[in-house]
């Protein structure tokens, strides 16, 4: 019998209400780049705790061997010493640290109990030439953006001696330059025999980078096939068991009247009050129209949002109008109140409450709603939110589920519901899909296409270029701040659109940036 570099074998676990894996069985072989993929909630970043040791040894049932040889873990630690790291979806770094010191957080240079500053910051600095990233070691982790810091994650791992190395949706936040420079590393990865599990929604990538591909549902290994052997449509076939004829909803809305208007609009950096992160934008948005929103990392699009919602800490100027008439907001509360919502990025630090239920989570900004005389209508609630679970498919035991054991993508999806109870009528949207899977995309595409139907009006903020061009009536480019390109999805293509992102110019397409 074959001998495997790595074999997981009848792995179970289970947790209240949820078996979340079934009898799976995993081989792999070194220098091997094998994605895993499924829905939320199919069980894969599970499968993969399990392997690098957050699910303890005794958890669960079944046996892991590297090289022939049964080993157990019994906590992060095991798995690292036994060469097995995990870059998990959710980020882990103390933000109050520097760049150097998350890097090496328990390996930090020191003789005689004291850290050696210059080893430490040269060091680290070799890691961040390495992976590409034009930060300083010494800035504190909580000054970065969520791609700046999902790379210092990647590249803390890259710094380990690795047999293994798991990757969890790890370009979501990704821009397409420091994605490609993540995509080199694997292959030099595979190329030293260091095996890769790679976990992620977004098929073009598993289809380009790994050897072969595993798919999961409901808990279970559906099937394991070369990646010469699989399509996108075979693929989102096995992961929810259909066949999807239409990823993105045919585009036929009719924009109506100006709803938001934001004129000579700029955000001020929070460290450098003179310098302008958003630099006198003026754009358009109407009733019934989804209108995106691109640019790379540091393009200012996040800052944007911030600002229009009061949730911007530095200094802003310029003008806000809703149905024509200037809004003036301090904070988020006020911007609902002023019928603007939004939905943020980092939906582990602004959005979830972890030790809140689902239900609460989705009724949060919308208690008034579901309230008589200031008291909750627990009965009205539990049936707003029935139906939110259902429209969305949120998979989760009960509406009582802390919303932090459900899976990112769930916990997402949960985070949408609660922007659309409020009822807003112009919807901010920044990454809405991000670890989110392709039968769910599909979903809250078709959400989004009636919503704007329905006479709402969506600024949709996304990475993730693909996306912006197929569910946009209009695309927004930025570049280092400012507004470059007002483009129509139906008649450009993803390099023009990247030219103007990454030059902030295309000399094939005029730079009209009017609404």
């Amino acid at each position: 019998m074959k001998k495997h570099f790595l074999e997981m074998e009848s792995i179970r676990i289970e947790f209240p209400g949820v078996l979340a894996v079934d009898q799976a069985n995993i081989n792999i072989e070194a220098g091997e780049v094998r994605a895993i993929v499924g829905e939320n909630g199919a069980g894969k970043s599970t499968l993969m705790k399990i392997l690098s040791g957050v699910y303890a040894n005794g958890s669960y049932t079944g046996q892991i061997r590297i090289d022939g040889k049964a080993v157990t873990f019994n906590g992060v630690s095991d798995a690292e010493r036994n060469g097995i790291t995990m870059v998990p979806q959710e980020l882990n770094l103390v933000d109050e640290l520097s760049v150097a010191e998350n890097l090496f957080l328990n390996q930090l240079p020191a003789t005689a109990g004291i850290v050696n500053q210059q080893a430490l910051y040269s060091k680290a600095q070799e890691i961040l030439t390495e992976i590409g990233l034009d930060v300083s070691p010494t800035i504190k982790v909580k000054e970065l953006g969520v791609a700046q810091k999902q790379m210092i994650v990647i590249g803390k791992a890259l710094g380990n001696q690795v047999k293994v190395l798991i990757l969890d949706e790890p370009t979501s936040t990704l821009s397409d330059l420091e994605s490609k420079i993540l995509f080199e590393k694997i292959r030099e990865f595979k190329h030293a025999g260091i095996a890769c599990l790679y976990i992620s929604h977004r098929l073009e990538e598993v289809l380009s980078i790994c050897d072969s591909v595993t798919v999961m549902r409901d808990g279970r290994i559906i099937q394991t096939s070369p990646t010469r052997e699989m399509n996108e449509q075979k693929i989102v076939s096995l992961m929810i068991g259909r066949d999807l004829n239409h990823y993105y909803p045919p585009i036929t809305r009719q924009p109506e009247k100006i709803k938001l208007s934001v004129r000579d609009y700029s955000v001020y950096d929070l460290k450098l009050p003179d310098r302008k992160v958003v630099d006198n934008v003026s754009f358009d948005l109407r009733a019934g129209e989804i209108l995106g929103v691109f640019g790379l990392v540091g393009a200012g699009r996040t800052e944007l949002a911030m600002g229009l919602i009061g949730a911007w800490q530095g200094k802003t100027e310029g003008r806000c109008l809703i149905d024509n008439k200037e809004v003036h907001v301090s904070n988020p509360s006020e911007a609902i109140r002023a019928g603007l919502g939004y939905l943020p990025e980092d939906r582990k630090r602004q959005g979830i409450i972890p030790d809140m239920s689902v239900s609460s989570n989705i009724s949060v900004s919308s208690i008034d709603k579901i309230s008589n005389f200031g008291v909750i209508d627990k009965m009205k609630e539990v049936e707003t939110n029935k139906k939110f679970v259902s429209d969305l498919a949120i998979k989760t035991a009960t509406l009582d589920t802390h919303i932090k054991t459900l899976s990112g993508g769930n916990q997402q999806k949960c985070i949408l519901a609660r922007l659309i109870s409020v009822d807003v009528d112009v919807m901010i949207l920044d990454e809405p899909t991000q670890g989110v899977d392709v039968g769910a995309k599909t979903e809250i595409y078709n959400l989004l296409d009636q919503l704007a139907k329905a006479g709402k009006a969506i600024l949709l903020i996304s990475s993730d270029l693909p996306e912006v061009l197929g569910i946009s009536d209009r695309v927004l480019v930025m570049h280092q701040g400012k507004l470059v390109a007002s483009l129509d999805p139906q008649k450009t293509n993803r390099h023009q659109v990247l030219g103007f992102a990454t030059l902030g110019h295309d000399t094939n397409i005029g730079e009209d940036v009017s609404g």
